[in-house]
């Protein structure tokens, strides 16, 4: 990968982001994202954090890079502890998915694989079966160029 110098607003014409290496080839394109819910009134997920804990660790060997977001909800604080990390936000997005893949209730730790197939989050055979069998989705390429200090970004699909 070409290191840009932009001190001198110079444009080299060899050093475009249009050279992909082959691991911008191979690690961008097909990394899998893994959301997980989780709460601190929840007794199960200290586990499941744990486990996504390992995952952005690189603890297993996968064939692609994974990418792990983890949301505190805020649904059970009534229940007397109120998770400081918990939002109304990631209680919204969590009910997406309930929606969109036709769950009948909401829990924690609840992960979901690349949007598409959940489990529950402190069983590993199932979130790291979910992460293999995850489909692929090819990301953007990013284009970066400066010419006479000023900067040119092209995203392409």
């Amino acid at each position: 990968m070409r290191n840009f110098d932009t001190s001198g607003g110079l444009y080299d014409p060899a050093a475009t982001a249009d050279e992909t290496t082959e691991e911008h080839r191979s690690w961008g394109r097909c990394a899998v994202l893994v959301e997980l819910f989780s709460s601190q009134g929840c007794k199960k997920s200290p586990e499941s954090e744990f486990l996504m804990s390992r995952l952005g660790r690189g603890d297993f060997t996968l064939d692609r890079p994974v990418i792990v977001l983890t949301f505190h909800v805020d649904y059970w604080d009534y229940l007397g502890w109120k998770d400081p990390f918990g939002s109304t936000q990631w209680t919204v997005r969590q009910k997406g998915y309930v929606q969109a893949l036709r769950l009948d209730s909401m829990f924690t730790p609840q992960v979901v694989v690349q949007g598409r197939v959940q489990c529950v989050g402190n069983e590993e055979e199932n979130v790291l079966s979910h992460i293999v069998s995850a489909q692929r989705f090819p990301s953007p390429l990013f284009e970066v160029r400066c010419i006479l200090l000023k900067l040119f970004i092209r995203v392409r699909k």
